[in-house]
């Protein structure tokens, strides 16, 4: 595990430190970039060469091998087809990732081109950028020196899927794993009636007669929200790091780890015995190592950037923890202190300055709407409520201390999000939701399944898992071919008309997703009106006018000027959403270029004669 420790280093000192010279150096360029790289490599290989400590292959069972063979088919082919060319167009596979992605390439090239930092949002034009891009930065870092954008996109999501795959192994073992893949309530059962292999946990699948909540983890989550390629693996070794430092050792042994039980009932293929002394039971070598307390602080103090549903569930933890376990104290201080300044700066900057808490809102029933409540939650979480409650009855019942640190706070973040939505759409809540889930996951096997019958274990977890099971197999199923985003021809055209105009130039366009503009990584007045609005702007004041100088209307060159732009372009987008607009610009604006793709204009030049 010291490996994907060492990579999760290397990546988190390498955002870091280039976020920090793009701040001295008013943006990226191939020598800094090279710089922030070398010095994230370098900190990974020390890392990995300092931990001296005994290493011993893991010992797995058929199930954990089963979970990662599973894990590892997913991965390949969800990310080896994450984007790909297809004669002239650019496509992606899954439809959840037509507006991410784009999004995502969007802030890549405009890192890459040198964007002045912090960084202005290239979505929403004078707006600062209020959206983890820790791992859009380190994509861009990828970029400066040379990698080709869609292919990092796809090697970074491959690497980061073996880390992740590993981490929750570590966690929780193939339960782990499996639970990941295959959250899931009821509607994969569907797949009895239709007899076709789809994403039941999709709105897609239900033509918009059903909205499903808790959908498919790792298609609508971790394919699709790129700072949890960073943010899982990171997140998972430190709760596992923490778990061994402060739950596992110097436990009786009557009440060992999840996962580890002694004698002959060790159930999820770890080492049978555990090493005692006197009373204490200390776990198996493979499990019990922690993470030195700079890479805890390292990977934590990079976490906001990345992704801050973690940071914040992490810092719950943390809290709690600090508060129940005296002997913990010093040491998430000492974490915590480390963290405390960059961990800081980061949120106030992804926050636009601590006025991020707008987005907070009263959402009692999280997306259950007028839904009715046992439909609702039963389709969407299946056996699991049941479960959970069994489980925290077993951890009363028994005073089971350690799996109570794990479960109860989980719990209340989870309950929470039931009730405070964290984002405009109440939707995003599932990132934290997620972490609430996982952290459920090992004790609810060692506390409570490990203990039952075989039957009983193997109809609960084909009750937990096989709705997601369908639904994972049918999104990543040979029935999907693709979904295009852009024209080659017309990226490129674009891309070589706006060759000589600097990157801060803001421009008007027609507000589209996969825009040619965004996919160049350009500023425009505003993008998609989904994108602004999930990130918390003030949007349709803007959109109007967008609109106004769109549509030609009076006033459309002072309303250009207030919202700071140059350039207006005029393409196929804007063709097809503008088509009677009288387009005054053409008798009074300078064409720089044009092509097939469409014309742009510069409205402080008067025309060529």
């Amino acid at each position: 595990m010291r490996f994907v420790a060492a990579i999760l280093y290397a990546v988190a000192a390498a955002v870091l430190l280039g976020c920090g010279l793009a701040f001295a150096f008013h943006g990226l360029a191939a020598p800094t970039a090279a710089l922030a790289l070398a010095g994230g490599a370098a900190l990974g290989v020390v890392a990995c060469c300092r931990d001296r400590r005994a290493f011993a292959w893991p010992t797995m069972d058929v199930w954990d091998g089963a979970a990662l063979t599973v894990f590892a088919l997913f991965a390949l082919r969800a990310f080896l087809w994450l984007v790909f060319r297809d004669r002239d167009e650019i496509d992606v596979l899954s439809p959840n990732n037509l507006g991410d992605l784009s999004l995502h390439i969007t802030y890549v090239r405009h890192f890459a081109a040198g964007a002045p930092f912090w960084p202005e949002n290239p979505i929403f034009a004078g707006a600062p950028l209020t959206y983890p891009v820790g791992m859009d930065l380190f994509n861009a870092l990828l970029a400066c020196v040379g990698v080709d954008v869609l292919r990092g996109f796809i090697w970074v999501g491959l690497i980061a899927s073996a880390c992740t795959a590993a981490a929750l192994w570590k966690w929780g073992r193939s339960f782990a794993v499996a639970g990941f893949l295959f959250a899931g309530g009821l509607f994969g059962f569907e797949f009895f009636r239709r007899w076709e292999l789809l994403d039941y946990q999709s709105d897609a699948a239900w033509a918009g007669t059903i909205e499903v909540a808790w959908k498919s983890l790792p298609l609508a989550l971790f394919v699709t929200q790129r700072g949890l390629l960073y943010a899982l693996p990171a997140g998972l070794l430190l709760l596992t790091s923490w778990r061994a430092r402060w739950l596992w050792r110097g436990r009786p042994v009557r009440d060992c780890p999840p996962g580890a039980p002694p004698g002959d009932s060790g159930s999820e293929g770890v080492p049978r015995t555990v090493a005692v002394e006197g009373d204490r039971a200390t776990p198996p070598p493979d499990l019990s190592h922690p993470l030195p307390r700079w890479g805890e602080a390292l990977l934590y103090a990079a976490m906001p950037i990345f992704h801050l549903h973690t940071f914040l569930f992490l810092s719950i933890i943390a809290a709690v923890w600090f508060v129940a376990l005296p002997a913990a104290r010093r040491h998430f201080g000492l974490v915590v202190g480390a963290a405390f300044i960059p961990a800081s700066w980061q949120v106030w900057q992804i926050t636009g300055h601590f006025h991020g808490a707008s987005i907070l809102g009263w959402k009692p029933g999280w997306m259950q709407g007028d839904q009715n409540f046992f439909a609702f939650w039963l389709l969407n979480f299946g056996l699991l409520p049941m479960l959970v409650g069994a489980l925290v009855f077993t951890i009363v019942q028994r005073r089971r201390r350690s799996a109570a640190l794990l479960v109860f706070p989980a719990l209340a973040v989870f309950l929470l999000c039931c009730f405070v939505k964290f984002a405009p759409w109440e939707w995003d809540n599932t990132k934290l939701m997620l972490w609430s889930y996982l952290v459920i996951l090992p004790p609810l096997w060692s506390e409570l399944l490990a203990r039952w019958p075989e039957w009983a274990r193997l109809v609960s977890c084909a009750g937990l898992f096989f709705s997601g099971g369908i639904s994972l197999f049918g999104g990543i199923s040979g029935a999907h071919t693709g979904y295009p985003i852009a024209k080659r021809s017309e990226l490129d055209g674009v891309a070589a008309a706006l060759r000589g105009i600097p990157i801060a130039e803001r421009f008007i366009a027609a507000p589209a997703y996969n825009h040619p503009l965004l996919l160049n990584g350009r500023i425009v007045a505003m993008g998609y009106s989904g994108h602004v609005w999930s990130h918390g702007l003030d949007w349709r004041p803007r959109l109007a006018d967008v609109e106004r100088v769109l549509e030609g209307k009076d006033g459309w060159r002072e309303t250009a000027q207030r919202l700071g732009v140059r350039y207006v372009f005029w393409g196929r987008e804007e063709d097809e959403h503008y088509a009677g607009s009288p387009q005054p610009w053409r008798d009074t604006a300078r064409v720089v270029a044009a092509g097939e793709w469409g014309a742009l204009y510069d409205l402080t030049l008067p025309p060529a004669r």
